[in-house]
Formats: structure tokens, C-alpha cells, sequence
């Protein structure tokens, strides 16, 4: 049977990875994760790729990106292809490095691309090889806190304008989401992979994770055994701290309400929910008004000394219950 072919295409967004041979490892020391990365380097700057995020972890790698050109499998052919053959040649060895091709995702435009890097970006953590994602040379992460040394195809502008006016409160805003995502656990926002590696996401992010994460294993860094944060318990947390009853914050049609904005907000940067579940909750129509309501939460949270101190105690209160560990 032919093989499917890839979903290449002008402005196309992807998420893409691939794995090595029996889920073995395809870098063994950090002189192999440096030439991955400067060969990912030269192949992103001449494909002219915008890259939101990439991770390279002991046995598989993740790339989020968007190619301005139709060249995302010549380029993947480069970089695979011309890393398993420095790879085979310095650890004098033969035979296939990865899997089989690299998998892509053709990613839907209305998902949000703070959730993909934020995904992309906690794969090191998850895996256990760091206690902080900010400390882990092979991810792309340390570039958004401090971009003066930022490779020029991280688009790192893109994610960051989801999260404030300035660009000082976008980075710090990211920087509690991404924590956020270190203190509970982050649901998959990409869908199965299909055999053929390749298929367009659904409007519906995933609810499951799969089984590509497979450095996902128990080890003194990491504990998998964190408590599951429902949105019932956070609306009732909030809804204590701003002193107001679940039936006025759930009211349809309130605008401007600092305790419903607080709770969406929240439910945005803590759960690992689809935008239509979290909308269906507060009575919200559309997807943008969920945005739209973000923005406003965070800039309130940036200019207003006292909403800023209720979303802490809102965090204190749930981390007392052990909702978040």
C-alpha cells in the first residue's frame, strides 16, 4: 500500500516528532544533543521555519513550527537523514537510528499556540531528565524569559502575544503558565498518532495522553502521583476568596465580573480542558470570548494590587486542599 503523503503546505503549522529504532536512545551524550541541535539549526534557516518551540529528549524529539513554505519533508529528510548518518559514524555503528519517517500533526489555526509550546516545552520535565524546565540546555524554552541570545527562527513573538500588552507581563505571564504546568499534570493537546503518521487535528483537543511519550517513567525527580485539579473545585475556590456564590459567577451575560474573569483564567492556565467544555461551564458563546476574557484577567492582574492578591490566595487555597501539588 502507498504511503500517504504528508501534509505539506504554504503556512502550514505542524507538530512533528520522531523516535528512535525500538524506542531507543538517539543521542547519548550532550556532543550528540549539540550536533542535533546545530544541524536543526541549519536546516531551519534555510527552510525559513517560524519554530514556537522544540525539545530534544534522550530518545525522541518535539517540533512545533510553521513552514512559510511547502517544505517541511524535504526538510525533515535533511535533518534526520543527515543527523543518523553523523550519528552511525561517530559511535562507528550501522543500521537504522529512528523508527521509521518523523510524524507530523497539521495543527488547526484556532488552536491556541501557548498550549502546544507549553507542551512541547514541558516534555524534558515529564521525562524526568530536569527539575526545571528552565535549566535544560536542549529546549527552547530559556529563549522566551531572555531572548538576547534567541535563534533567529524562534518565533517566540507569536506565543507571547496571547499573554499581555507589554512584552516584560507576556513573558512573566508564560513563565506561570508553563509552572503551572510543572506543579500538575498537562493533558496531550495532539491527537493519536495514526499509523501513517500523519493527520490534521481535531477542533477538540485531545483528552488523553499517548503512548509517543514514552520517557514518561517514575524517577527522583519527577512525581507522577500529583492530584487532578476539577473546575468545580476551582470555581468554589474562587468563589470563596472574591466572596461570591457559584450561581453569580456562572451567571450568563455578566460582563466585566472580576471573579468569573479570575476563574476563567485560571481554568485556562491550570486545567488541561477544551476550550468548548470550559465555555459550555461559564455560559460563554465563542471560543474568542474566552480570549478575550484572558486578556482582560491579566491585564487586570498586572494593574489592580487587589485582584492580583485574591488569584494568589486562590492558588494558596487550592494547594492547601491538595488540588495542586
Amino acid at each position: 500500500m502507498p504511503r500517504k503523503p504528508r501534509n505539506d503546505m504554504p503556512d502550514g503549522v505542524h507538530h512533528v516528532m520522531n523516535r528512535g529504532f525500538e524506542r531507543r536512545d538517539i543521542v547519548y551524550d550532550d556532543e550528540d544533543r549539540a550536533i542535533w541541535w546545530s544541524l536543526f539549526d541549519r536546516v531551519a534557516r534555510r527552510c525559513q521555519w517560524r519554530v514556537f518551540a522544540v525539545t530534544l529528549l534522550n530518545n525522541h524529539f518535539h517540533i512545533y513550527l510553521r513552514t512559510p513554505h511547502p517544505n517541511l519533508s524535504d526538510g525533515m529528510h535533511d535533518l534526520d537523514g543527515g543527523y543518523a548518518s553523523v550519528f552511525n559514524q561517530r559511535h562507528e555503528r550501522e543500521g537504522t537510528l529512528y523508527q521509521g519517517r518523523f510524524k507530523s500533526v497539521l495543527v488547526e489555526q484556532e488552536t491556541h499556540s501557548w498550549e502546544l509550546s507549553r507542551y512541547a516545552h514541558l516534555n524534558a520535565y515529564r521525562a524526568g531528565l530536569t527539575r526545571n524546565v528552565l535549566d535544560y540546555r536542549w529546549c527552547s524554552y530559556r529563549f522566551y524569559l531572555n531572548s538576547s541570545t534567541a535563534p533567529a527562527w524562534l518565533d517566540w513573538q507569536t506565543v507571547l502575544s496571547e499573554f499581555g500588552r507589554t512584552e516584560a507581563a507576556a513573558r512573566i505571564a508564560y513563565k506561570r503558565v508553563v509552572e503551572a504546568g510543572m506543579s500538575q499534570r498537562v493533558v496531550n493537546p495532539f491527537p493519536a498518532w495514526d499509523d501513517e503518521g500523519s493527520r490534521v487535528q481535531n477542533s477538540e483537543l485531545a483528552s488523553t495522553i499517548n503512548s509517543l511519550d514514552t520517557n514518561r517513567t517514575k524517577s527522583p525527580i519527577v512525581n507522577c502521583e500529583r492530584a487532578t485539579l476539577s473546575l468545580d473545585a476551582l470555581i468554589n475556590a474562587v468563589c470563596s476568596v472574591f466572596s461570591t456564590t457559584v450561581d453569580d459567577l456562572l451567571q450568563r451575560g455578566r460582563h466585566h465580573h472580576n471573579a468569573r474573569d479570575a476563574a476563567v483564567l485560571l481554568a485556562r492556565e491550570l486545567l488541561s480542558l477544551p476550550l468548548d467544555k470550559i465555555a459550555i461551564r461559564f455560559g460563554i458563546r465563542t471560543r474568542s470570548s474566552i480570549s478575550e476574557i484572558v486578556r482582560r484577567a491579566r491585564l487586570l492582574e498586572e494593574t489592580d494590587v487587589a485582584f492580583c492578591e485574591k488569584l494568589r490566595a486562590v492558588r494558596a487555597r487550592l494547594i492547601e486542599k491538595g488540588s495542586l501539588q
